[in-house]
């Protein structure tokens, strides 16, 4: 009987191993997605040459003076700088000038990337090599493109939007507002303004988690994201799908719609997960991984999407939340310097001592996430910092037999379809 698991975690600080040690009369189970192998150079290649609803890049981008990448942050764990040399030899074909390219963080209204951070994300040497800078969504440097016939605002980044090329490259993940991340997304919210982030969060309905297309006549989230790209002349993305070991398994170039859509049924089918009707009635505990959206705290929630599944389960989210600020300036409404000043002015409070809740709560364990910030996020959770004394509350709560179920990468993990 296997009583040791052993799961990735830390995304983006060290992709490490975590091993959780089980009493020896438990009964484990990993539930893992059906999952997909990397990609190889060749076939990342083959991505670009046959792009999905348009023009190979080294041709749309024939006779464009410069050109504007935005990449995702690192609360989303796309290997950006596997893809970006691709990318670049693509516009050097298409002879954008090299000193006409630049890179945006579009993080929406996230915190700024540090330099080593963006190192990270789009490698040390592009890092040194171009302009690379984080969205400011408070900033009043955005260019105004009028409103859509909702009455939403559009204000976008001056990189972007003065680039004669328009590029979009992130990863696709299921999210419950525009059923999966990618494609236009990075553009609203990642590159817009407080105004349009506001009216879009505020005024819009979401599509749902893990929904490709959407099932009411209303506009959603999606539809108002894709229609702003095209208002801005969004010309291309690559969107990344990875395995549960943060490779990319999967590459889709072209259309911010066509190839957005096709992305997210490959995801949908790479991330399934099968809960088996036994292990939904007899699970003592669940335990999901947050990983790959382990880095930052404010992802912890997406990993939840299986508990419900599970009818007297314990329930256990393992997310080291490394980066340990849990920052979105649209809900603080408050720009990043401001927030770092009253939180290097608070006290942080004590962690309480270390006990079990009961079915419905969430038991987290994290390396990093701030006590204040937990609490404030799941007021009907427990935070705790010592996993093996953790394992221990719940080896003296549940019988000698119990059964266990591990997501190991329940944060893009999804239900898989039953034929």
């Amino acid at each position: 009987m296997i009583n040791t698991v052993t799961v990735h975690s830390h995304a983006w600080y060290g992709d490490m191993e975590l091993t959780l040690d089980f009493p020896s009369g438990w009964e484990v189970e990993i539930l893992g997605p059906k999952d997909a192998p990397a990609l190889s150079d060749i076939q990342i290649e083959q991505a670009f040459a046959e792009p999905i609803g348009t023009q190979r890049i080294s041709e749309l981008a024939k006779g464009r003076r410069s050109a504007a990448i935005v990449v995702d942050d690192l609360s989303r764990p796309t290997p950006a700088a596997d893809v970006i040399p691709f990318l670049l030899r693509e516009l050097s074909s298409a002879g954008v000038p090299k000193s006409e390219i630049r890179f945006v963080v579009g993080g929406g209204s996230h915190r700024p990337l540090t330099d080593e951070e963006v190192a990270k994300k789009v490698g040390a040497d592009i890092a040194a090599e171009y302009e690379v800078t984080s969205h400011d969504f408070m900033s009043g440097d955005l260019r105004g493109y009028g409103s859509l016939q909702n009455g939403m605002p559009i204000y976008i980044n001056s990189v972007v939007a003065d680039a004669e090329f328009k590029v979009c490259l992130g990863g696709i993940y299921p999210h419950g507002s525009v059923g999966f991340g990618g494609g236009a997304k990075l553009i609203v919210p990642g590159i817009a303004g407080f105004a349009t982030m506001f009216y879009f969060h505020t005024f819009s309905p979401s599509r749902g988690h893990a929904v490709i297309e959407r099932t009411g006549s209303s506009p959603d989230h999606r539809d108002f994201a894709e229609e702003v790209a095209a208002v801005i002349g969004l010309d291309v993305i690559a969107n990344a799908v990875l395995n549960s070991r943060r490779e990319i398994c999967g590459l889709f170039v072209g259309d911010y719609v066509q190839a957005h859509r096709t992305a997210a049924h490959f995801a949908l089918e790479t991330y399934g997960t099968e809960i088996p009707m036994q292990s939904r009635k007899e699970t003592d505990l669940v335990v999901l991984n947050c990983y790959p959206l382990d880095s930052d705290p404010i992802q912890t929630g997406k990993a939840l999407w299986a508990a419900g599944y599970f009818e007297k389960a314990y329930k256990l989210l393992l997310n080291p939340a490394s980066d340990g600020i849990c920052y979105h300036g649209l809900f603080e409404q408050i720009d990043y310097t401001r927030y770092m000043k009253q939180r290097a002015e608070k006290v942080p409070p004590e962690l309480p001592a270390p006990q079990l809740g009961n079915r419905d709560q969430l038991h987290v364990w994290s390396e990093h996430f701030l006590v204040d910030d937990f609490y404030k996020k799941h007021s009907n959770g427990i935070l705790f910092r010592n996993l093996e004394q953790l394992i221990q509350l719940f080896a003296e709560e549940l019988p000698d037999n119990a059964k266990v179920s591990v997501f190991p990468s329940a944060g893009i993990q999804v239900l898989a379809h039953q034929d």
